[in-house]
């Protein structure tokens, strides 16, 4: 029987399970590895690599080397809609997604990422859990098999602050910046158009940075991400400043094809389905973490603006408009915007 075991710290990750006797299942009853393709924005060297090629180590040594798991990490399989793409026809069986790419699949999943809806780890916990089986159905539905829930970070408005630019400290002024959204964001982009922002700017992950890096006088020069991103993909050094507020929770998945998930051998899939879960798991222990600590590293490093009671109450009014928008105008399921909405309004 598969277990898990206990892991202190990513540099100790040699396996996700404990040893099991596992008869091998080679495809097509050859010597032949049954592989399982992947695809991921993360970069190799990042927690989220990490951890992935701990998964990737403890298929291949689960299964005796029957089943392996092939990672293509830094968005060369495409950005999450291109994955997305690639999973439909079959040239990729799943992956590591954001909201994002999540809402590709079904949209009402951003539910969970609206602004303003929850202030800490433990609410995001107990909205997800209530809502679990009902996006779990809702993904299966769509041919999807949801391998284990994961966390991105909790977001942060963070800027450079060009000469004659006021800080941000109220959704107004960052009217004064230049924003972008990430293509398929639906909060992004219905919260810039909220703003009155006109024509904001659409970026792919992997644009973001030469983006922010650039220096002219309409670069982009503003960033709502999980400081553990703007570390690890380097956009930390283009921004001047952070807001301290979270703006929302990031949330993500490991994803596969149902009808290839299906088609996995016996003995490799029950490894996949404990391996994944457990995966899942340490991800979100691991990224909470290594959040916190990319989090408290750029307060020391950047000037952080401290918002008064009557600026905070400013932006909440904001993102609640946001939240009802995205609900009034279909974005999100009723029945799953009103059931998230009172599991977080329980929570708090």
């Amino acid at each position: 029987m598969i277990r898990k075991v206990a892991i202190t710290g990513l540099v100790a990750i040699a396996s996700l399970v404990a040893p099991a006797a596992t008869k091998p299942a080679h495809a097509d009853g050859d010597s032949k590895a049954f592989v399982i393709k992947l695809g991921t924005l993360a970069p190799r060297s990042s927690t989220w690599g990490n951890l992935f090629e701990a998964w990737k180590r403890t298929v291949k040594k689960e299964t005796s080397g029957a089943c392996e798991l092939d990672w293509a990490y830094s968005g060369s399989a495409g950005d999450e809609t291109g994955m997305i793409g690639a999973m439909k026809s079959k040239g990729l069986h799943g992956g590591a997604l954001t909201a994002t790419g999540l809402s590709s699949i079904y949209p009402s999943v951003v539910a969970l990422q609206m602004p303003g809806l929850v202030e800490t780890w433990p609410q995001l916990d107990a909205v997800r859990n209530k809502a679990k089986g009902t996006f779990d159905t809702a993904f299966d539905a769509a041919g999807y098999k949801i391998l284990g829930w994961g966390d991105v970070g909790i977001g942060h408005v963070m800027f450079r602050k060009g000469e004659g630019k006021p800080e941000i400290r109220t959704p107004e002024s960052l009217k004064q910046y230049h924003p972008f959204y990430i293509s398929g964001d639906q909060i992004g982009s219905m919260f810039l158009a909220t703003l009155g922002i006109q024509s904001p700017k659409a970026l792919s992950v992997p644009a973001i940075l030469p983006a922010i890096a650039g220096r002219n006088s309409d670069s982009v020069d503003v960033i709502t991400t999980p400081a553990i991103a703007a570390e690890q993909l380097q956009w930390a050094p283009h921004v001047t400043h952070v807001v301290d507020m979270p703006v929302g929770f990031g949330i993500g998945a490991l994803v596969m094809d149902k009808d290839f998930y299906a088609s996995i051998p016996a003995a490799c899939k029950q490894v996949i389905a404990d391996t994944g879960r457990n995966t899942s798991e340490l991800l979100t222990t691991a990224i909470r973490g290594k959040d916190g600590e990319a989090w408290a590293e750029l307060m020391k490093t950047k000037t952080v603006v401290k918002l008064t009671p009557e600026e905070k109450a400013a932006w909440q009014a904001k993102f609640k408009e946001v939240r009802n928008k995205l609900k009034a105008e279909g974005k999100i399921n009723a029945a799953t915007w009103q059931a998230v909405t009172d599991a977080a309004a329980s929570a708090k």
